[in-house]
């Protein structure tokens, strides 16, 4: 592994910067050592801020933010408009020991070298008082822990880096060899359970701030996984990949309890504002710091934005950009229908020409959440609607069936496409709603400000009812479960079984960056992700029954794929170039 050299000077951030009137063109820069940083609460803010920014809450790189569907992408939700963009190579690259993990790889041993720093240093301080030092000793140790995290979701078993480096330290930490698996999660999690007993009950989460439920969810999501990995996997490689068999049960409870905790605080509920199901769902997205908000990545347009609604607005609205997600009709088979048909009730094989479907029966039936998330023929978006069909056939004045593919048409009096624009019919004819801001009707890029949820109390209601499954709980697992359904209006369920607590899952949360790596611990991704060529969509209109014929396309110009080896990702070679003790994960 490179050293990690100290750094030796930061800017001054914030207000100092700006307090200033003369101009920053001719001034010389002010910069300040490290080594008096923790001597002033300003200036470790800014430090901690910075800390922040680097996390990886979701990925905002790309070309105005084209990279916010890169896990998405990456579990066969939503794919991204074109493959030259970086999330679609998620899927169809080759991951190899040269190349390495490519888009997917987080290595983020400069975060932990930044909070290693501090947490060296602020105890130090002559000038901050010690409640104050225990607060941001404890931020920054979840902030750690969610590191290890991240890396551990990856590659497995990663080098265990608890102080900072430096050039005369002896080999064996300057090249650190992987820890296992098991000991990165025993790490976070024991790091997590301490900190969490001596947090306040301040709510902070939710404008972007570390707190206790932070904590708490971390823990209930990490030991979540955890279990998975040690139920359905293999340990190998040495322990470097996998977790111990005899550890799944209290895993499982560790899990559970943190949630129990979320939930018995009384501190969060599920979003309920709306009685419309389908606005409900939307807004809980929108009306920010609300009370399912654990802990959130907070944007505001200017400061600090981004580019969803002007990537994700569909073709025929305000974006410069538009349509820039769409959504694979594998996803949307999984979202049932709110009179109890399964989603998968449709058969692929009358998806064909000879057969024409009432639209809204087809999708505006189907769970509020789904209509929430997704854009479909028709959906009504800012005064206006959403097309996606390619054609309209109709009788003309002559009395002749014609097919019409531009220029507009009369439908009872009002306005009618023939075909949609072409980006909307491009890759599946269906697109992410889910997050965006109907109200931003002039979207520009960066200029968006919905935060990203990393934790809200429905993944919480999910944590623990999978965990109380395993754990023999099906009753407390399916009032859970239940929970979440009845806020969507969807059919209770009458048990909990395995199948459909993974299914609610990857329903409420899709989207959110979920799904992949769920897929991965529950170990069942290559069901999904190899040799599937995912799915898109055709529509055409026939104006005279006013119903859609729908054929299915492919959404990818390839099949997906996903070897055993890939639960866990490559290494890459100038990684172990630079730490040769640093050992390749098995399959590569």
């Amino acid at each position: 592994m490179k050293v990690m050299k100290p750094k030796i000077l930061i800017a001054i951030l914030g207000l100092a910067i700006f307090a200033s009137c003369e101009s920053e063109l001719t001034k010389t820069p002010d910069f300040i050592s490290e080594e008096v940083v923790f001597e002033d609460k300003n200036l470790t803010e800014a430090y901690l801020s910075n800390i922040y920014q680097d996390m990886l809450f979701i990925h905002v790189s790309g070309e105005g933010n084209m990279d916010m569907g890169m896990i998405p992408a990456a579990g066969a939700e939503h794919i991204n408009f074109a493959d030259w963009q970086t999330p679609n190579t998620t899927y169809r690259r080759a991951y190899t020991a040269a190349a390495g993990a490519g888009p997917l790889n987080y290595w983020g041993y400069n975060s932990i070298r930044d909070i290693n720093f501090l947490l060296e240093n602020i105890v130090s301080s002559q000038s901050l008082d010690e409640t104050y030092i225990l607060q941001k000793t404890n931020e920054a140790r979840v902030l750690r822990a969610y590191t290890y995290f991240q890396m551990v979701i990856r590659f497995g078993g990663v080098p265990l880096i608890t102080k900072v480096q430096n050039i005369d330290d002896p080999e064996e930490e300057l090249y650190p060899k992987r820890a296992t698996e098991q000991e990165i999660y025993e790490f976070i999690l024991s790091e997590l359970e301490d900190v969490i007993s001596m947090m306040p009950d301040t709510r902070t989460g939710a404008a972007g701030r570390v707190d206790k439920y932070t904590a708490l969810s971390l823990l209930s999501r990490a030991s979540l996984y955890a279990a998975s990995i040690g139920k359905f996997g293999q340990v190998q490689a040495n322990g470097l990949v996998g977790i111990a068999p005899g550890d799944v049960q209290e895993l499982y409870q560790t899990s559970y309890n943190a949630s129990k905790e979320i939930m018995d605080s009384g501190v969060f509920a599920l979003y309920n504002k709306h009685a419309d199901k389908t606005v409900n769902f939307t807004q809980l997205f929108l009306d920010e710091g609300n009370s399912e908000v654990i802990f959130a990545e907070v944007f505001e347009p200017v400061i600090k934005g981004h580019s969803l609604d002007n990537l994700g607005t569909p073709a025929g609205f305000a974006a410069t950009w538009n349509s820039n997600y769409p959504v694979l009709y594998d996803m949307v088979e999984l979202f049932d229908f709110v009179d109890g048909r399964k989603g998968t009730d449709i058969s692929r094989s009358d998806l064909v020409a000879s057969k024409s479907w009432d639209i809204d029966d087809f999708f505006g039936k189907r769970d509020p959440r789904f209509k929430a998330s997704v854009f479909y023929p028709e959906s009504e978006w800012q005064g206006d609607l959403a097309y996606f069909h390619t054609s309209t056939t109709y009788t003309n004045a002559a009395g002749k069936r014609v097919t019409a593919t531009s220029g507009t048409l009369d439908r009872n009096g009002e306005s009618w496409p023939a075909a949609c624009a072409a980006r909307n019919a491009r890759n599946t004819s269906l697109l992410l709603r889910k997050k965006l801001d109907e109200s931003n009707t002039e979207p520009i890029s960066g200029r968006s400000g919905q935060d990203f949820y990393v934790f809200r109390y429905a993944e919480t209601l999910l944590n623990f009812a999978e965990a109380a499954f395993y754990l023999g709980k099906p009753g407390e697992a399916l009032d859970a479960l239940n929970q979440l359904r009845d806020r969507a209006g969807m059919p209770l369920l009458t048990e909990a079984t395995e199948d459909n607590i993974r299914h609610e899952r990857q329903v409420e949360l899709a989207f959110e960056s979920q799904r992949f790596w769920d897929l991965i611990r529950w170990r069942i991704a290559p069901k999904y992700l190899d040799k599937v060529r995912t799915k898109g969509l055709v529509f055409a209109y026939d104006m005279d029954i006013d119903r859609y014929v729908i054929t299915l396309k492919n959404a990818e110009s390839q099949d997906r794929v996903f070897g055993p080896e890939r639960f866990y990702l490559p290494i890459s070679q100038n990684l172990i170039a630079d730490n040769p003790n640093l050992e390749q994960n098995p399959g590569y």
